[in-house]
């Protein structure tokens, strides 16, 4: 039997450490009294929200979609921009098939998060032609309806005050949040969940599969 050199020992130890200390922080995102595992019905539910044009949008709109959710807000220095980045680049090497997807931005920050504010920030993930990807929806509301949604797809958010982002973009906080990508069904059922760091072709190649013709 192989037998792993002693040298190896230390680094496994501190590996376990580090695994550990990730489970733990994982459990501490959980929304307080929110259960361990959870099932598909568990996630999405109905919402009133309003657009980057000030339209009032809710679930019902997108039936006959595949919709591509995500909550997240404007002034979130890395996740978001890149997690939004990286559904565009997916949803380009879609070509065509893109038309059965709606990307959703909901912001989890309604108080800096304007329609116009939405509209300009997802302008820099819309499609170039000749591109047929459709474009992000963005939607935002007040608070009660933010958290209503954010309910409706277990997803954790928390303001902190945070001196240096004030420093730095004239906010006086930060918001610590879900960062997982939704994708629902025509009919609106929870389909699969992507984690924060999937590379765009694996994206596309997931979505491709789910989202296929019968």
């Amino acid at each position: 039997m192989k037998r792993l050199p002693l040298i190896l020992l230390p680094v496994l130890a501190i590996l376990g450490f580090v695994a550990a200390g990730a489970i733990w922080r994982l459990g501490d995102l959980r929304p307080q009294g929110a259960p361990v595992s959870a099932t598909a019905d568990d996630f999405g539910g109905p919402f009133t929200l309003t657009d980057q044009y000030g339209h009032r949008r809710t679930e019902q709109d997108f039936r006959g979609k595949y919709m591509l959710i995500f909550f997240g807000y404007t002034w979130c220095p890395d996740i978001c921009p890149t997690t939004l980045a990286t559904e565009a680049e997916a949803l380009d090497k879609l070509g065509t098939g893109a038309n059965r997807i709606v990307p959703i931005f909901v912001s989890v920050d309604p108080k800096r998060d304007t329609p116009d504010k939405l509209k300009s920030y997802l302008s820099s993930f819309d499609p170039k032609p000749p591109s047929t990807r459709s474009n992000f929806v963005g939607l935002t509301g007040s608070d009660e309806d933010i958290a209503k949604a954010a309910k409706a797809y277990r997803v954790y958010y928390r303001a902190h005050l945070d001196g240096n982002t004030e420093e730095e973009n004239g906010a006086e906080y930060s918001i610590e949040h879900s960062t997982d990508v939704y994708l629902m069904s025509p009919q609106g059922k929870f389909v699969a969940y992507y984690s924060s760091g999937i590379l765009p072709d694996e994206l596309a190649a997931d979505l491709k599969q789910e989202t296929r013709s019968p």
